[in-house]
């Protein structure tokens, strides 16, 4: 089983590419919040996680 960090590294560099839609941003960040809610994350994580999601989306639409 791979740790949440290891899955949210994943998902957050599959948001990197163009071809992953942006709507992949809710999805992500559903994980995000089940994974503080079940405290596999800290909500410091939780925050630093979040910001590279918004990092990440907000260089793609300066983009399109």
């Amino acid at each position: 089983m791979k740790s949440p960090h290891v899955l949210i590294d994943e998902e957050l560099e599959a948001m990197a590419y163009p071809e992953t839609p942006l709507s992949w941003q809710a999805m992500v960040l559903k994980l995000l919040t089940e994974m503080l809610a079940d405290q596999r994350i800290t909500i410091e994580e939780f925050n630093h996680y979040c910001g590279r999601l918004n990092k990440i989306v907000d260089g793609r639409k300066e983009v399109a």
